[in-house]
């Protein structure tokens, strides 16, 4: 059989952190040029679209999960807080209803309701309504890897959350046999869900990293077998922070004299709590509040505008408060237990690093996160 020409192949390892690739040596044989890159601040949905774009949060307009809005596209579902709490706190409720809500809509981005409190249904709206591993969808002015592939002719392909890894493996594997296909991107979450439940399980961590490298370089191997020239690139979004504690941010707020919704609006995610301010007096007695923590910090606009997600309008909050390193909101609108770990701290933190490895040398080194975009279109060439 004659092989193909040159194919590229890049798995996006959700959660897959430098420090953790270091120590177990992982994909060292079928991509040796390791690199650490820095991450966003905030989770995988601020983090990937920078991936995808090139782009800070604050250029290509996601950061949170879900964002403060006067009209969206959850307001209908408000009604839902007049049933039961023992209805609306159910797992298998909200799963359904969240089934319910993407046939509705027709929105095929990644959200969750998690235990978020229908009564703010009508305030928050969700971010990514659209599949952010297909072209076209980011905001006009916002180009993805993808936009980037159908302008230049480029035959791809890809796979999101919705496939399970073996799936999306055994897919790859089947067209590359057709050799039509130039550039490939396989992102799977498999590694970050087993982290949030195991990070502290070194012997379970090092067999699990183990069994994905080996499914992914089984693969690659094959497609080597098919293809003269074979590039592959891996990378993260971030690493993952054993939780070392949790702190009742909600309780705290009860203890406060002002009324949530009238004088003040609150997000409570895993590792902070962005705030939205009715009037000053109410700003000013949070701050004061949040001031006598030791958990966690208060974020300045300039800090914000340094790590990259700082918005004019402040749709995803006036006042943001970081947990400090493996220290939990709990509860939060996330959930009522903590896991065993977690991401969304400083990005300075030595786990927070995410890790770019590549078949051959990336000239200049992919420092940051937003690089990975760049390296993605060298494959190109």
């Amino acid at each position: 059989m004659a092989k193909g020409d040159r194919v590229a192949l890049c798995f996006f390892v959700d959660a897959l952190g430098w420090e953790m690739a270091q120590e177990h040596g992982t994909f060292r044989k079928v991509a040796p040029h390791a690199y650490r890159q820095r991450t966003v601040l905030g989770y995988s949905c601020a983090a990937q679209p920078t991936i995808l774009t090139g782009m800070m949060p604050s250029e290509h307009g996601h950061w949170g999960m879900f964002y403060r809005s006067g009209s969206s596209a959850l307001a209908p579902l408000r009604t839902m807080r007049f049933l039961p709490p023992v209805v609306t706190g159910h797992r298998r409720f909200r799963r359904r209803l969240l089934q319910w809500h993407r046939r509705k809509t027709g929105f095929t981005g990644y959200y969750n309701f998690y235990r978020i409190p229908f009564e703010l249904f009508s305030t928050f709206d969700i971010v990514e309504k659209k599949d952010i591993f297909a072209p076209a969808a980011f905001d006009p002015g916002v180009s993805s890897i993808f936009d980037h592939l159908v302008s230049e002719g480029v035959p791809f392909r890809s796979w999101s959350w919705t496939s399970g890894l073996d799936r999306s493996l055994a897919e790859l594997e089947s067209e590359l046999r057709e050799k039509r296909t130039r550039f490939y991107l396989l992102y799977t979450p498999h590694i970050d869900g087993f982290l949030h439940g195991k990070v502290d399980d070194d012997s379970a961590v090092a067999r699990e990293l183990a069994m994905v490298e080996d499914k992914i370089a089984s693969v690659i191997e094959r497609a080597k077998e098919m293809y003269s020239q074979v590039d592959v690139l891996i990378y993260s979004d971030h690493g993952m922070l054993k939780t070392t504690g949790t702190f009742d941010l909600m309780g705290l707020m009860r203890n406060v004299e002002l009324t949530p919704g009238r004088d003040y609006t609150v997000f409570y995610d895993s590792t902070m709590a962005r705030f939205w301010f009715s009037h000053d007096g109410a700003r000013a007695e949070i701050v004061d509040a949040l001031s006598t923590l030791d958990c966690g910090a208060l974020l300045t606009d300039d800090d914000l505008k340094s790590e990259g997600v700082y918005f004019d309008d402040h749709r995803f909050g006036e006042l943001v408060f970081l947990m400090n390193p493996g220290v939990l909101v709990l509860p939060s609108h996330m959930g009522a237990q903590a896991p065993k770990g977690m991401h969304g701290f400083t990005p300075e933190h030595p786990d927070s690093y995410a890790v770019i490895m590549s078949s051959s040398e990336l000239t200049p080194a992919p420092t940051h996160i937003r690089h990975s975009f760049d390296a993605m279109k060298s494959l190109l060439g």
